[in-house]
């Protein structure tokens, strides 16, 4: 098995595929996790999911993040924070009232705070324009020992990693791609799986099938480390509707990792072309959203700051299993609230891959079938 790309979604189906007695090589155009993973803040989200359905999935798969860090072998610096939406209107407080009450009914830690328990619960943050906040349980992990605990985990069980390597066609014959051509290689390989990101829909129109992938373009900060000031992942309300609007805007979020480094986003623009580099406007805006804020941030020092492609499709569900045209070539890729659902979509996408199911016929997998943007 040949997969093409080393975020999240490929390293974690190199490694259930390895775990299982396949020969995998992993190929990526760059660094383990440089790529769309790299856009990552490591939010482990639950009160975002669209559906019941979804969220069912969403669950199923935080239930795996507990002990996954155990199984790859690597400490994945999992935490459950918590997650604060902040609401400026009646509007919003009425929807993630109704989006509480489906998170109750699922059995999931929630609720709705007025201003005197949101201040109880982030004493320095500034209230001027909020109403009050939704809470609901959520995780937190380090995205990038996320990647490297599942490739290290993948090459104990025989997988083998070329980085820095990059595909620059596909070799076909009789409806299957035979070759898979670097710029170094020719690799044969039985099954090859796109696992780029937000490079997959370009990868996809080079072997000639089609996956109609969008992004936006994302921007965001790193801090020097803190003392303890925020307890609790703090997000605005509208993210993803923003996300995937056309204007320049920022819905801040804001996390503190372990070792005391915020994690600021989001500055977002949805564009035609892959940018990996940083606005003119993204990174004041980003400053001046979160001194708003948290006014005592004002002098903290940044250390790092990144701009990535977020990848999505047209109805926002990831994409897994085989791709229009090609009997050999799949797809795993658009993934919607990544680090929930990556482990599970992972494992039993590798699963059928392995045991020759169809995906369309998984019960976990049937709704996200390449094959539904066909037409």
């Amino acid at each position: 098995m040949l997969i093409i790309g080393g975020g999240f979604a490929g390293t974690a189906l190199a490694y259930s595929a390895a775990r299982q007695g396949v020969q995998v090589v992993l190929v990526e155009a760059g660094e383990i996790g440089s790529g769309t993973s790299a856009a990552c803040a490591g939010r482990a989200q639950i009160i975002e999911s669209e559906t019941e359905e979804y969220l069912d999935l969403v669950l199923e798969g935080i239930s795996k993040l507990d002990s996954l860090g155990e199984e790859l072998g690597q400490d994945l610096e999992w935490d459950l924070p918590g997650h604060l939406t902040l609401l400026f209107n009646e509007e919003q407080q009425h929807c993630y009232s109704g989006l509480i009450e489906r998170l109750h009914r699922h059995g999931v830690e929630a609720g709705m705070l007025d201003l005197s328990d949101l201040l109880k619960a982030e004493p320095n943050l500034r209230l001027d324009g909020c109403v009050g906040a939704a809470y609901s349980q959520e995780g937190h992990l380090n995205p990038f020992r996320f990647c490297q605990g599942y490739v290290r985990a993948a090459r104990r069980f025989g997988a083998k990693l070329l980085t820095h390597t990059k595909v620059t066609g596909f070799e076909q014959q009789a409806g299957r791609i035979i070759l898979v051509r670097t710029e170094e290689h020719r690799i044969s390989a039985g099954i090859v799986v796109l696992a780029a990101g937000v490079w997959t829909g370009e990868l996809a129109r080079m072997a000639r099938s089609n996956l109609p992938m969008h992004f936006t373009h994302a921007e965001a900060v790193v801090s020097e480390p803190l003392p303890r000031f925020i307890h609790h992942h703090i997000g605005m309300s509208g993210f993803y509707e923003a996300v995937h609007g056309q204007q320049q805007t920022v819905t801040l979020g804001v996390g503190q990792h372990r070792n005391g480094s915020l994690v600021i986003s989001n500055a977002i623009q949805q564009t035609e072309e892959i940018d990996r580099n940083s606005t003119h406007w993204g990174m004041p805006a980003l400053a001046k959203a979160v001194v708003h804020f948290f006014p005592a941030l004002r002098n903290i020092r940044l250390v790092r700051t990144w701009a990535s492609p977020s990848p999505f499709l047209p109805d926002y569900q990831p994409a897994l299993g085989r791709m229009p045209g090609l009997e050999n070539l799949y797809c795993a890729a658009g993934f919607h609230l990544a680090v929930p659902t990556i482990p599970l979509l992972a494992e039993a996408f590798a699963g059928c891959l392995v045991s020759g199911e169809a995906a369309e016929e998984n019960y976990i997998l049937k709704r996200f079938s390449p094959m539904r943007f066909e037409e």
